[in-house]
C-alpha cells in the first residue's frame, strides 16, 4: 500500500471520528435544551415516595407553604415532621427564624440543613433524622 493510499485511509477515518463527534455533541444540546433537571424538592419527595415508602400530604403550616421550592408533611417512626425545601440557605434561614419567632425555644425540633429545613412535632431519634437526611439532595 502507498503512501497516498495510507493518508486516505487516515483522513476518511478522522472524518468519521469528527462526524461522530460533532453529532454527539449536537443531541447533548438537544437534550440539555429539552430535560430539566429535577429540583431539591422533587427528588426529595421522589425519595421519600419511592424508596422510603413514606405517604406525604401537605402541610397546613404557612411558614412552611412559604418556602421556594415546596414543603410537605410526613410521618417517621411515629413523629411528624415538615419539610420545607427552598433554593438557598438565606431563605431556609428565614424559615427557621419564623418558626423560633412564632414556636420560641424549639430546641432539635428544628433543624436546618443547607436550604432545607425539619419542623419535627418531637425531638428526632437519630434514625429519624437519618430517613430524611437520605432523601435530602
Amino acid at each position: 500500500m502507498s503512501a497516498s493510499t495510507e493518508w486516505a485511509y487516515v483522513r476518511g477515518g478522522l472524518l468519521v471520528v469528527a462526524t461522530l463527534l460533532a453529532a454527539a455533541v449536537v443531541g447533548w444540546g438537544v437534550y440539555g435544551a429539552v430535560h430539566e433537571d429535577a429540583t431539591a424538592f422533587e427528588l426529595m419527595t421522589n425519595c421519600l415516595l419511592y424508596e422510603k415508602h413514606k405517604a406525604l400530604g401537605r402541610p397546613a403550616d404557612p411558614i412552611a407553604r412559604s418556602a421556594e421550592l415546596g414543603a410537605i408533611r410526613t410521618l417517621i417512626e411515629t413523629n411528624g415532621v415538615t419539610v420545607s425545601v427552598s433554593s438557598s440557605s438565606k431563605e431556609a434561614a428565614r424559615i427557621v427564624a419564623a418558626y423560633r419567632l412564632v414556636g420560641g425555644g424549639l430546641g432539635p425540633r428544628v433543624e436546618q440543613r443547607g436550604g432545607t429545613v425539619y419542623l419535627w412535632d418531637r425531638a428526632p431519634s437519630p434514625t429519624q433524622r437519618q430517613t430524611l437526611f437520605d432523601c435530602t439532595y
